[in-house]
C-alpha cells in the first residue's frame, strides 16, 4: 500500500461511458483501485482497446469526465490539498486549466505540434502560458539548454527555426518532448511516444524521460506490450489494465 504522501493519483472506481451513434450507452471501460507512486515513472498496459489512452487523458484533464455516483480521481500535488477532480469539475470548473497548465506536461500519439508555427514557438508556448512574465527570448534560451542537457544537439542548427511539417517522426517526437518538459510540471503524461519512432529515438525518449524522474517528476507513460522490453534495465512501476466483465 502507498502511503498517502507517496501517492500522487488515487482512482477508487472511475466509469468512462461511450455513448453509439444513437446516443444510448454503447460500452464503458471501468478503472477501479489504481495507485500512481509519487516521483516514479509509471507504465500503463494492456491490450489494445482496453482503454491505457482513455486513462491516461482522463488522469491528464484531457478527455470529457462524467463523473458518476461515487466516481472521483484525487490528484495530490502536495504543495497545496488533495484535488477531488468530482469537486472540481462540480464546483470549480475554472481550476481545471490551472491544474493542466500548472502541474501537467503532455506528449500525445499524435505530437500535435502547429505547423503554422516554429519549433521553437512549439516548444516554448507551455512555459508562456505558465510564466506570462517570460520573454519569448527567455523561453527560448531555456529550451537551448533543455536541448543541449538531453544531446540532441542536432537541433540546434536551423531546425527549429522551421515548421515541424519538414521534421522527420523522430525530429517531431523530440521536439513534442522538450515542449512537455519545458514548463517544469509535476506530472509528464507520454501517450505511446514510441509507436513512431525508431529503436534508437526510443531509448532518448526513455533516457530523458528517466532522468526527469530522477528529478523528482511523476512520469506515467502508456506503452505497447511490444516495447515493454526496452525498460528492462530501468525501475518502473506497471499498472496493468484488465478486461472486467460487468453488465
Amino acid at each position: 500500500m502507498i502511503e498517502h504522501s507517496n501517492w500522487i493519483f488515487k482512482v477508487d472506481n472511475l466509469k468512462k461511458t461511450f455513448l453509439s451513434t444513437k446516443r444510448t450507452d454503447n460500452t464503458y471501460l471501468r478503472f477501479k483501485n489504481i495507485r500512481i507512486e509519487r516521483a516514479a515513472m509509471t507504465l500503463i498496459t494492456g491490450e489494445t482497446g482496453i482503454g491505457k489512452t482513455s486513462l491516461l487523458n482522463l488522469l491528464g484533464l484531457m478527455d470529457e469526465m462524467v463523473l458518476y455516483h461515487g466516481d472521483d480521481i484525487v490528484f495530490n500535488p502536495l504543495d497545496q490539498p488533495p484535488i477531488s477532480y468530482r469537486y472540481m469539475m462540480m464546483e470549480a470548473p475554472e481550476r481545471i486549466e490551472h491544474v493542466r497548465y500548472n502541474y501537467f506536461g503532455f506528449m500525445f500519439q499524435q505530437d500535435h505540434l502547429i505547423d503554422a508555427m516554429t519549433g521553437w514557438e512549439n516548444v516554448i508556448l507551455p512555459l508562456l502560458l505558465r510564466y506570462p512574465k517570460v520573454t519569448n527570448d527567455e523561453a527560448v534560451e531555456k529550451a537551448k539548454n533543455i536541448i543541449k542537457a538531453c544531446h540532441f544537439e542536432d537541433m540546434l542548427y536551423g531546425l527549429m527555426d522551421r515548421s515541424p511539417a519538414t521534421y522527420s517522426g523522430g525530429q517531431r517526437q523530440r521536439t513534442a518532448m522538450i515542449r512537455a518538459i519545458i514548463h517544469d510540471p509535476t506530472v509528464i503524461f507520454a501517450d505511446e511516444p514510441l509507436a513512431s519512432v525508431d529503436q534508437e529515438t526510443a531509448k532518448d525518449i526513455i533516457n530523458i524521460l528517466f532522468q526527469q524522474k530522477e528529478k523528482g517528476k511523476t512520469v506515467i507513460m502508456v506503452v505497447h506490450d511490444t516495447h515493454e522490453y526496452l525498460f528492462d534495465s530501468f525501475a518502473v512501476n506497471k499498472v496493468r489494465l484488465r478486461k472486467r466483465h460487468q453488465k
